[in-house]
């Protein structure tokens, strides 16, 4: 291996490391915020049917 290698591999794990910590959460978040989203429409929806009634 060449001079240097080894600590660009480390710098590499940090850098998407840092980025996993700070971007997964967010995808959790947005997952459900979605969810609930759903349940929302699905909610709106079944009072819509019950009103035209």
């Amino acid at each position: 291996m060449r001079p240097g290698t080894f600590d660009l591999l480390i710098l590499l794990f940090i850098f998407l490391g840092l980025q996993a910590w700070w971007i997964i959460p967010i995808i959790i978040k947005n997952y459900k915020l979605n969810k609930k989203g759903n349940n929302f429409r699905e909610e709106i929806k079944q009072l819509e049917k019950l009103y035209k009634k």
